[in-house]
């Protein structure tokens, strides 16, 4: 399939420190890919580098076979990017916000309006168009910024934490427009919402010091695991102390973990949750579960270790 972004050993410092080092990876035309990662592990960093408000330190960066750096009009011109802070204009109101940079990506006037009364009618969100930005909620302020990023109907999308700040209804509008987009644009968004991420997304890649260490369909990042499971114990009472340190004493049981009366573990094997289950069940236990890897546990796994 066709690269429609593609990254070649980037790399960027600030004050010294690399938050972006030797990173090389390409996104497929058409597709949806959700970068997540820590606080400050260079999501949002990525994300302005693609759209030209930061240059590399090293490397190249192309949109559609085009380098971001000699030829940045061009791609800012078929690039739409929603950013994590909201910077619209409080001097005019949310239309002419939309508007003006509509123009300066070159559409006409009438076209702008049409446009922006047809994405907002979809949203529920004309009744706040002629608001300025200072009477309006956080979230209602991130709805304009997401209007902003997709107004001139662009090839390339960059979302930074698009649902941040909205209710359940409005995260759910949002989606209903980029799920209608599957397969005609390239949507490239960062989250902290995990779930969102598992759901919505073609590709998943986990972002961690400086370089991508995951990078897969959920279901390939899963295989990675080698079937690991997540098991799940509630005792009716906090139990005995020496509990976890008896449980501690199998290599076999990942990453055990006990806070309050919940009691979880990792383990490849079932006949191991059965020998813990044996162990807990001389205190009085409520329920138990087990289910298999989500991306939060990949995550976790990579970012605190132990689910190697």
């Amino acid at each position: 399939m066709e690269a429609s972004i593609t990254l070649k050993s980037i790399a960027k410092k600030f004050g010294g420190k690399a938050v972006l080092a030797d990173l090389s990876f390409g996104v497929e035309k058409g597709t949806r890919f959700v970068i997540v990662g820590k606080n400050g592990s260079g999501k949002t960093t990525l994300l302005k580098l693609l759209v030209g408000l930061i240059e590399t330190d090293a490397g190249s960066a192309y949109i559609h076979g085009v380098n971001i750096k000699t030829r940045g009009e061009e791609t800012r011109a078929i690039t739409g990017y929603m950013p994590q802070i909201t910077n619209l204009d409080n001097e005019i109101d949310i239309f002419n916000n939309i508007s003006l940079y509509a123009e300066l990506q070159g559409m006409n006037p009438e076209n702008i309006k049409n446009r922006i009364f047809e994405l907002s009618k979809e949203l529920d969100y004309i009744k706040y168009l002629k608001m300025l930005p200072t009477e309006l909620s956080y979230g209602h302020l991130r709805v304009a910024c997401f209007l902003r990023a997709i107004v001139h109907n662009p090839d390339v999308i960059l979302l930074d934490e698009p649902t941040t700040g909205l209710d359940l209804r409005m995260r759910k509008k949002i989606w209903e427009i980029l799920e209608g987009m599957k397969d005609k644009k390239t949507i490239v968004f960062t989250t902290q919402n995990l779930q969102e991420g598992e759901r919505y997304a073609n590709r998943i890649a986990i972002l961690y010091n400086g370089n991508i260490k995951m990078d897969g369909t959920i279901d390939k990042l899963i295989e990675t695991t080698q079937g690991l499971s997540r098991y799940k114990i509630t005792f009716k009472d906090r139990p005995p102390k020496d509990f976890l340190e008896n449980i501690k004493e199998n290599p076999k049981v990942v990453r055990p973990s006990l806070r309050g009366k919940d009691f979880e573990f990792y383990s490849r094997e079932k006949r191991h949750f059965f020998n813990v289950l044996k162990l807990a069940l001389e205190s009085e236990i409520e329920e138990f579960d087990s289910s298999g890897c989500t991306l939060n546990d990949l995550f976790l796994g990579l970012t605190e270790g132990g689910l190697e």
